[in-house]
């Protein structure tokens, strides 16, 4: 076997191990590893006086009645008389209700209030409210002489402020949260997540032990799934977690002066106001997710398209490689202009494989010749590759980026137009840098034509990038071919000439 045969399939090789790595790290991360970091200053445990939520008793039959439904801005949300809790909550942007089928089956609602106090808690919960409405808030009273209770929800623009006030309740008030939102999770995480001790936590519902407790310095808690997140932000003493139906969680949290009630998509422009932008999940490459998700956000607040956002993705990813382009440029015409002494070289040692080999180096060294750096810029773009994959199964805003004939950059293309260009954008690269060897032309070929097949489940906004990458990736090629290295490719054309 010739030595350049065996440098090229090394690097090969060396490109499917890095590949391979990688996708068995994600692999792992999703199915395997703990997504949850059990920590000192955490106290989680099982308690026996936790407020009862009287399930599996007659509240299932206790459906609200008397309701109203009130419009603010973005948000539609309607609450029960009985109980004075939240019975739905749709963001309409998304046209997604934040109430569970999973509540409305217990009968359990965003806003119900628990003291621990059964015979209380059940005249908190069932028992008609005073509801009004003035301004933007939305005021509920229960009140029987001895016990009063008033919940102020107040409509801020993304958001509602929480106040509660009670008189006659000694003990501790728990608001419930409520079960996770529905919907598309695809790998991501899907139940309890709060912020504590300046950590974020998230709890696999599977690992809810019944009922469970956690205090601490919390900031926020909630509920989330890959879109959404439904919880308060503010000075909250403790949380508490009840298994339900074996497979979802619901969450109280521990009422302490005023809080942010949140209950909507995962938008990183209303987040961030709120002190909630943590709650999006940046998975386990949080150092590269993170920068490149705030860098496409901040492109996409500008411009308005996601489409030019990822457009300005790759045309910086490609900035930054062209050093390395440049390098496999030449490289690649350091090998053509090889091409005929190796084949001397192999013609004169073919049947002294150790010689080929040692005169094959000799002639690398000569002129400098570096397999390696022809590989450089797709190894360094794998990171970048996984990065913007999370980042694009993350982004709520996403689910209504539509482009041409494609109704979301979040999905497929559902009539597989784009993978298809993309790999004729791939197989177009070769005819504008081919290499020496016809074999690896044949190989890389081979890899476009796959490439289009893997890629045609992919997100269309990852397939977008990879199509805008190739693109640039020839423009860059043909700059540096035409205009910089335009007298070195004349002169190996001049000196191929005068060999004929």
């Amino acid at each position: 076997m010739e030595k350049n045969d065996i440098d090229i399939k090394r690097l090969f090789a060396l490109m499917l191990a890095v590949t391979l790595f990688m996708f068995a790290f994600e692999f792992y991360t999703y199915f395997f590893s703990p997504k949850e970091v059990p920590q000192k200053q955490i106290k989680r445990q099982e308690v026996q006086n936790f407020p009862q939520l009287m399930l599996g008793t007659a509240r299932e039959s206790k459906k609200p009645l008397q309701t109203q439904t009130f419009n603010f801005g973005q948000f539609s949300l309607t609450v029960s008389f009985e109980g004075g809790k939240i019975i739905s909550l749709i963001d309409k942007k998304y046209s997604y209700d934040l109430v569970t089928p999973l509540e409305r089956k217990l009968n359990v609602y965003p806003l119900e209030v628990y003291t621990g106090d059964t015979n209380l808690d059940e005249k908190l919960n069932f028992l008609p409210y005073r509801v009004t409405k003035q301004n933007n808030s939305i005021i509920m009273t229960y009140s029987d002489g001895d016990v009063i209770l008033t919940k102020i929800l107040t409509y801020e623009g993304n958001y509602f402020k929480l106040s509660l006030s009670s008189k006659g309740i000694s003990a501790p008030l728990y608001i419930v949260v409520g079960s996770h939102p529905k919907g598309d999770e695809f790998y991501t995480h899907s139940g309890p997540v709060f912020s504590i001790n300046g950590k974020v936590e998230r709890i696999d519902t599977e690992n809810i032990k019944g009922r469970e407790y956690v205090s601490g310095d919390i900031s926020f808690a909630g509920e989330e799934s890959r879109y959404y997140f439904k919880g308060f932000v503010g000075k909250i003493p403790s949380l508490l977690i009840y298994s339900a139906d074996n497979k979802d969680s619901l969450m109280l949290v521990q009422a302490s002066d005023n809080l942010i009630f949140y209950a909507g998509a995962k938008e990183y422009s209303r987040l961030k106001k709120i002190g909630l932008s943590d709650v999006i999940d940046y998975g386990t490459l949080k150092p590269i997710v993170k920068p490149l998700f705030i860098f496409m956000y901040w492109i996409y607040e500008h411009l308005r398209s996601w489409v030019f956002s990822i457009l300005a993705l790759t045309l910086l990813v490609r900035l930054f490689m062209f050093p390395l382009t440049y390098k496999s440029t030449i490289s690649m015409m350091k090998l053509s202009e090889l091409a005929p002494k190796m084949q001397e070289i192999r013609e004169k040692y073919k049947d002294d494989p150790a010689k080929m080999q040692e005169e094959m180096m000799k002639l690398y060294s000569q002129v400098g010749f570096n397999p390696m750096s022809g590989c450089l810029p797709m190894i360094l773009q794998i990171p970048v590759f996984f990065a913007l994959y999370k980042v694009l199964t993350i982004t709520a805003d996403l689910q209504l980026a539509s482009m041409l004939w494609i109704p979301s950059l979040s999905h497929k293309d559902p009539y597989y137009i784009l993978p298809v260009i993309m790999g004729i954008t791939m197989i177009a690269q070769q005819f504008i840098s081919p290499n020496p060897d016809k074999t690896q032309n044949v190989m890389m070929y081979i890899s476009s034509i796959a490439f289009t097949f893997l890629f045609a489940n992919f997100p269309a906004g990852l397939v977008l990038y990879w199509t805008f990458n190739n693109v640039f990736n020839m423009a860059q090629s043909y700059f540096i071919k035409e205009v910089l290295l335009k007298d070195r490719k004349k002169a190996t054309k001049g000196s191929k000439e005068k060999k004929k």
